[in-house]
């Protein structure tokens, strides 16, 4: 991993703490998506829920656009939407660099792509104006 991708990985981690801390009031720690209803009972999962199952299954298949894709495309406004994004970059930033390149992704995909959506979901992440500046080889 080269310097760009470590900058990029801990700037990622800084957006997710501060979600963390602004959104959730946590003091620490990740923003893990937690599971409203029973996962036993399908008529009791939330739309997020159901979302939630569904990205972890395609990461965990390495269908990292299809997952990505699929997050926009069913964007709802609410905190726990919010979370559920949060939760799914930092699981994308956790993979090394071979496994999101097989998904066909890359490290500074997930930066922009989670730039994108906080932005979209109305929680200023990018409060240093980083965004910027990430054009660089």
């Amino acid at each position: 991993m080269g310097f760009q991708d470590d900058w990029v990985m801990r700037q990622i981690e800084m957006m997710a703490r501060f979600v963390a801390n602004v959104v959730f009031g946590k003091k620490e720690g990740e923003v893990q998506y937690e599971i409203v209803g029973d996962i036993n009972d399908t008529a009791s999962l939330t739309h997020e829920d159901m979302l939630h199952m569904e990205l972890m299954r395609l990461i965990k298949e390495g269908d990292l656009c299809t997952a990505e894709d699929m997050l926009f495309d069913n964007m709802v406004y609410s905190d726990k939407y919010i979370e559920l994004a949060t939760d799914f970059y930092q699981k994308l930033n956790a993979l090394t660099d071979e496994q999101l390149e097989a998904g066909d992704f890359s490290r500074d995909e997930v930066y922009e792509g989670y730039l994108e959506i906080m932005s979209l979901l109305g929680v200023p992440v990018d409060v240093f104006g980083q965004a910027d500046r990430f054009e660089y080889q």
